[in-house]
């Protein structure tokens, strides 16, 4: 609807057009309403299955011992399997086995996808949607395998699994990624620094197969097969068949199909002479896309191909205008990163100042250099090895020293600015401004600058009023699993607080078993987390005691915040974790802080009062820092991993203290939270701190049992992922992410 909107804006339409228009979005509507009411109704109880025969729809992925895949059962539902390999030569034996169209026996567990935890969280049942998956499979044990019947589909997924692992083999580990990424859309192996700075540098297109891609190799295999004798005509049979094929081998991801289905139809059309604008076939590609899979929309990827196309196709007027190279390629880069900037603040929350230069740069040199460097290279190791290695030699080298100056340039926190999660009326407010802005540059270039300037800048103001500083308050029970994670946010950015950052629980594995990148909480929930609100400095990050699942994830809060202060307790005969933390604070000059009982602080009417542990205790669960506070209309009690004999100790010296809502002493365990505790304090509300089926039975019943008894409203991690307290002029509630 809005495509065809500003289609018919473009091209200064009749408005008796509007009646299509209006006659589109009603169906869109109608369309949409369906499909969301089937997504609420794919939620289903977990269901155990035996011998269940599924096909693997593609080549697996392993992961140390980890098996994952799409996989379809009889009746042709697509799920996503995922297995963890018992053994060495199991392994083994399933790299060298699965493969597509192969028929496995399965026993395992259907279940829905989870949902996010924890706020503005990756949805990982909504990715799932947009590959047109409902439901996940958890397998136990895969058994009597056989191979199906081959097809020409399977024989090209053969084809590219062959490619990727020929790259694989001849490239440098650091390089390999790269190419495989240009040639088949394989990102997998990408070293993180690397992919990070790519990503948060706005480089992040030039990896993902689109239209400068599908041109530069529509115009490669043009210019061969016409050096080769074939005719014009005979030229344009072949793409019309080589396109549709380039889809598979690529990867299939809505950025390719996009740039294919267009190409494919205006050389289709050309047959005829029968012009087609480049944009009535971004539409056409863009209805198919989504008459078969709705979900798409979703697909990060899906937008932001087909939001940059219809920037850059909606412009043309303004482009023309271009007459120096460098001009041209600093408007198309403007333009891109400017229609971009909506939908990567909503999924990313942060970009660089510099995106738009680098892209002038990058640009040329990945379309005129290493694109086609990567296709004649390729070409090359299929057909004559030796010479090949000319190209994989300019690579390696070539490639190395990009990546190289993409990592350095990432470093200069100057240059990036985080904004936070746009909401959607900020999203079309967005979309408003910088159409009426590219109006104004294509009707009247720079006269009215300013007025631009002005239009562009009131998103970001509001973006950065409500947003970074929020007038709303609050705390967030942050949902790390088996660990504690508490954010202290004071309206109008007054104040940050971090108490623990969680951490991961690691266990003794072989080589074949470990992960390419193991799950941090820090790294993987904390940060994105505090980069969807805006969040860049964090005042007071409070390490309450020295276990790993409190303060193991500490390291990434250092690398990705700016830390004022690190509260530690004042105790001695630390551990050993707890040492490395402060030693690497110290060094990246944030001022350790050693507390103990009767300090305080205060922000506005938000007071903070430390009640453990006494000074120079031993360190110990019992030692972990207490803080008695007063935020919103609440009063808060943190306990860390304090248990009946520390708490016993703080009501003794504070026995008037009275309590709103009390965080549970270590994760509900049977060795906290006393009756003398709930007595005296009074809570109403209690927040456990726990992760899902936690090999701890945390919290334990007789916690659950004797919070009951005193009428404590209990809201738990596990079970209702974050929970949420939010306060604003006076008014406050409780939320939690899972309902």
């Amino acid at each position: 609807m809005i495509v065809s909107y500003l289609h018919l804006l473009h091209y200064r339409q009749e408005n008796k057009i509007l009646f299509l228009l209006l006659s589109s979005w009603l169906f869109w509507v109608l369309f949409f309403s369906y499909h969301h009411e089937k997504l609420d109704k794919i939620e289903k109880a977990e269901e155990n299955v035996e011998k269940l025969l599924v096909k693997f729809a593609e080549y697996p992925t392993f992961d140390g011992n980890k098996l994952s895949a799409s996989v379809h059962t009889i009746i042709g539902e697509k799920l996503a399997l995922s297995y963890y390999i018992q053994t060495e030569k199991e392994k083994e034996e399933l790299i060298s086995r699965l493969q597509p169209n192969m028929f496995c026996s399965v026993n395992g567990t259907i279940k829905t996808p989870n949902e996010p935890t924890n706020p503005n969280a990756f949805n990982y049942r909504e990715y799932l949607l947009t590959q047109k998956i409902s439901y996940t499979l958890l397998v136990d044990t895969i058994t009597d395998c056989r191979e199906g019947k081959q097809s020409f589909y399977t024989q090209l997924l053969k084809y590219r699994h062959n490619g990727i692992h020929l790259i694989n083999d001849i490239f440098s580990p650091s390089v390999a990624p790269f190419v495989n990424a240009l040639l088949f859309g394989h990102k997998e192996g990408m070293e993180q620094e690397a992919m990070e700075a790519y990503q948060q540098l706005g480089l992040s297109h030039l990896l993902a197969i689109s239209g400068l891609h599908v041109t530069v190799i529509s115009g490669f295999l043009y210019f061969i097969l016409l050096r080769i004798g074939m005719t014009r005509e005979m030229v344009r049979y072949c793409l019309l068949i080589f396109l549709p094929l380039y889809v598979i081998i690529s990867g299939a991801a809505p950025s390719v199909i996009r740039a294919v289905v267009m190409a494919w139809i205006i050389l289709f059309l050309s047959k005829w002479k029968t012009a087609i604008e480049p944009l009535d076939a971004l539409v056409i590609s863009f209805i198919g896309f989504l008459l078969i899979n709705p979900f798409i929309i979703y697909h990060v990827g899906f937008q932001l191909s087909y939001t940059v196309a219809t920037g850059l196709l909606l412009s043309s007027f303004l482009l023309e205008k271009t007459v120096h190279t460098i001009h041209a390629s600093f408007m198309i880069s403007l333009i891109s990163q400017l229609v971009a900037l909506p939908i990567l603040l909503n999924h990313f929350y942060e970009f660089s100042l510099l995106s738009v230069l680098l892209n002038i740069i990058y640009v040329p040199i990945y379309s005129l250099i290493v694109l086609p460097l990567s296709l004649i290279t390729y070409s090359l190791l299929l057909i004559f090895p030796p010479i090949a290695q000319i190209g994989v030699s300019i690579l390696n080298e070539f490639l190395q020293k990009l990546n190289h100056l993409a990592k350095w340039v990432h470093q200069f926190d100057l240059f990036h600015v985080v904004l936070g999660k746009t909401p959607l009326i900020l999203i079309l407010m967005f979309y408003m401004t910088i159409f009426i802005a590219l109006y104004l540059l294509e009707n009247y270039w720079i006269k009215k600058l300013k007025l631009l300037m002005i239009i562009l800048l009131i998103p970001f103001t509001l973006q950065i009023l409500f947003i970074k500083f929020s007038p709303v308050g609050e705390v967030v029970f942050i949902d790390v699993g088996q660990g504690d994670s508490i954010l202290i946010r004071l309206p109008f950015n007054k104040g940050t607080y971090l108490i623990d950052t969680g951490g991961r629980v690691t266990f003794a594995s072989e080589d074949w078993q470990k992960r390419n990148s193991n799950f941090d909480p820090g790294e993987h929930i904390i940060v994105p987390l505090l980069k969807s609100k805006g969040i860049t400095k964090i005042d007071k990050l409070i390490l309450t005691h020295g276990d790993s699942d409190h303060i193991g994830s500490v390291d990434h809060i250092m690398e990705h915040f700016k830390v004022h202060s690190l509260l530690t307790g004042n105790t001695i005969e630390k551990k050993e974790m707890e040492k490395k933390k402060i030693e690497m604070a110290r060094r990246k000059g944030i001022h350790v802080i050693e507390v103990s009982s009767g300090m305080n602080w205060r922000s506005g009417k938000n007071t903070f009062m430390i009640v453990a542990p006494e000074k120079s205790a031993i360190a110990s669960n019992d030692a972990s820092i207490g803080i008695y506070a007063k935020i919103g209309q609440k009063t808060w009690l943190f306990t860390g991993d304090i248990e009946v004999e520390g708490e016993r100790k703080i009501v003794q010296k504070y026995p008037s203290i009275k309590v709103d809502i009390l965080k549970v002493g270590h994760h509900g365990s049977r060795t906290s939270t006393s009756e003398h505790l709930l007595s005296t304090i009074e809570p109403t509300i209690a927040v456990i701190s726990a992760g899902e089926n936690n090999r701890y039975g945390h919290p334990h019943r007789e916690v659950i049992h004797l919070l009951h008894e005193h009428r404590v409203t209990v809201y738990r991690t596990d079970q209702h992922g974050a929970v949420v307290y939010q306060f604003l002029f006076g008014r406050d509630r409780m939320i939690t992410i899972k309902t």
